[in-house]
């Protein structure tokens, strides 16, 4: 059998954050992989969905998502 990959919903939390000029708010964090799908916005605009890796997220993100 396959093994679930666990996704953690984050839409529920808005958590967002700034950087630079662009707005990002966190959507899902896979656990498999250490990944956080999220959404940037510029100027209040929907600019595009794109992935990260936790690693690249600010430390006071981290830890609001706590990936144990």
């Amino acid at each position: 059998m396959a093994k679930k990959k666990p996704i953690i919903d984050l839409k529920s939390k808005n958590i967002v954050y700034q950087e630079k000029e662009q707005t990002i708010k966190l959507l899902s964090f896979k656990k498999s992989n250490m990944t956080i799908d999220i959404a940037i916005f510029e100027s209040g605009k929907f600019i595009k969905n794109s992935n990260i890796v936790f690693a690249h997220l600010p430390k006071n993100i981290k830890s609001l998502i706590k990936p144990l």
